[in-house]
């Protein structure tokens, strides 16, 4: 089987992985079912990113542009919802917290009610028909010469983002971890698409990866949650939240720190 195959294969297997995580999504739209949809979503846009650097596509081009604009679609509700998940843990010592958490509770309603219309607006037979499209020109495209080389000179492309990227870390502003985080997310996730046709990876290493991930997307968390905690209350942020939640915020910055 040619390089090309195996990437056209790994394509129909994430587009039906793809198509569960929405069906699951349409039966309940809750956080772990939109993390999937999401994590799935990323891992498609990765394979599909890795195909048009390869083989520049109009439909792969288009099909790229509609997944990121779903994946924008569900931000708001994927951070309510985990915002929901952390309150709803602290209640229990800190009390003053139960109006943000009837606003969020309030908010993921809302924002749920919606989530039928987005759903909706995602046109399943147009991006098959892109697909199609796309693997028509792809089979020919690709199956010209051997991948390899050219599959690791769009990686090495994506790690020297993320080692520039690092290199302006700073512990001040969390945004700049969260820029990292956005590099390194689609160096694992290009890593994960061509694994099949790359040499081995070291043992665990997208195991480790995904654990760095990890870390700066709670730092990201704690973000979001301090913005919405000091936008919902404003001046009057019970000091017993603002002095746990930043203690957090700080004590998760400093691991990362010295773990990085």
């Amino acid at each position: 089987m040619h390089d090309g195959k195996q990437l056209l294969q790994a394509l129909d297997s994430l587009w039906e992985k793809y198509q569960k995580r929405l069906t699951d999504c349409h039966q309940r739209a809750n956080e772990e079912a939109v993390h999937k949809l999401r994590t799935g979503t990323r891992r498609f846009l990765a394979l599909i990113e890795l195909l048009q650097a390869l083989a520049p596509n109009a439909s792969l081009k288009k099909l790229r542009k509609n997944l990121k604009k779903q994946l924008d679609a569900f931000d708001d509700l994927r951070d309510t919802q985990v915002m929901l998940l952390e309150v709803s843990a602290s209640q229990a010592f800190l009390p003053e917290l139960r109006p943000f958490w009837t606003h969020l509770q309030r908010r993921e309603h809302d924002l749920l009610l919606e989530t039928p219309a987005n759903l909706a607006e995602i046109n399943l037979e147009k991006l098959e028909s892109r697909i199609i499209q796309a693997k028509q020109q792809l089979a020919s495209d690709l199956g010209k010469h051997s991948l390899k080389s050219a599959i690791l000179a769009v990686i090495d492309e994506v790690y020297q983002v993320v080692l520039s990227r690092y290199q302006t870390i700073d512990v001040a502003h969390s945004s700049t971890i969260h820029r990292t985080r956005i590099a390194v997310k689609k160096l694992r996730y290009l890593l994960e698409s061509g694994e099949s046709l790359l040499p081995p990876l070291p043992v665990q290493h997208l195991e480790n990866l995904q654990a760095y991930l990890t870390r700066m997307g709670e730092i990201q968390d704690s973000s979001v949650l301090l913005l919405h905690l000091k936008t919902f209350y404003g001046q009057e942020l019970p000091l017993s939240v603002q002095t746990h939640y930043q203690h957090r915020h700080s004590s998760l910055l400093n691991a990362f720190m010295l773990q990085r």
